[in-house]
């Protein structure tokens, strides 16, 4: 039985000052986790270590183990991404690889005087072999900037999530590796409604939230594969965290 948890990585710069519009003077391109999201990822990763923090079980295919028994372990090329992923691969002793096609919404951009998302091309290999040795670049790897393109529509987000989706379910329906992918807010609400068939329902997407589901930093969801079948066993966990250091 294949298993994926989806976290959403640790309180990053925008998260702090996001006030319901992406339009914010201080926001970053690509921000930085904040003290509280570097308290968020140690917790995180030490849960997700514990031999015991794991107690649910498939009710027809128990595990052997009450880990969460982690084989792989993913995250975005964003910044933000990377730091929550690198708490876990040190407190599990994982190997951290990136996925191209794991990114937020729009990819790396700016916004211009008219409030049009323009596209950046993001960080090159010299930025991540130095900042982040122990990060496993993908083979597609651009030198020249990981994003180097228009920000993403719609269209082509709701696009690669079929494609992202469709990947991990054949894959996981075949294996017994247990992934964890650090990822992003709109990704993992995105990837819930692909894989469930759940649409976006077009009220939530308007209002400020714009999401269906809610996912607090560094929050868990469990989806568990097998015999062609996915269950989500729960979303949005987050046990490890203390009442201060949720956050959105």
């Amino acid at each position: 039985m294949g298993r994926l948890y989806l976290i959403r990585h640790a309180e990053s710069a925008n998260n702090a000052i996001w006030d319901g519009s992406d339009f914010h003077a201080e926001r970053a391109v690509d921000p930085e986790i904040t003290d509280t999201g570097h308290a968020q990822a140690v917790a995180l990763a030490q849960y997700l270590a514990d031999s015991q923090s794991e107690p649910r079980q498939h009710p027809f295919n128990p595990a052997e183990t009450l880990s969460h028994g982690i084989t792989h372990l993913y995250c975005s090329l964003m910044t933000r991404s990377i730091l929550t992923a690198e708490y876990i691969a040190k407190a599990c002793g994982l190997p951290l690889e990136a996925m191209s096609d794991v990114f937020e919404r729009h990819g790396n951009y700016e916004f211009d005087e008219n409030r049009n998302r323009r596209g950046l091309p993001g960080y090159g290999r010299e930025y991540f072999d130095s900042r982040f040795p122990n990060l496993s670049l993908p083979e597609d790897f651009n030198d020249a900037g990981w994003w180097s393109r228009p920000a993403e529509d719609d269209p082509a987000f709701l696009a690669r999530m079929i494609r992202v989706v469709d990947n991990f379910k054949q894959r996981l329906w075949q294996s017994d590796e247990h992934i964890a992918l650090v990822a992003h807010g709109d990704f993992i609400d995105q990837f819930v409604n692909e894989l469930m068939g759940v649409d976006r329902h077009q009220h939530n997407y308007d209002n400020h939230w714009v999401a269906n589901w809610t996912f607090h930093n560094t929050s868990i969801s469990r989806i568990d594969f097998v015999d062609g079948a996915h269950n989500a066993v729960y979303l949005n966990k987050i046990d490890h965290l203390e009442p201060d250091l949720v956050t959105w």
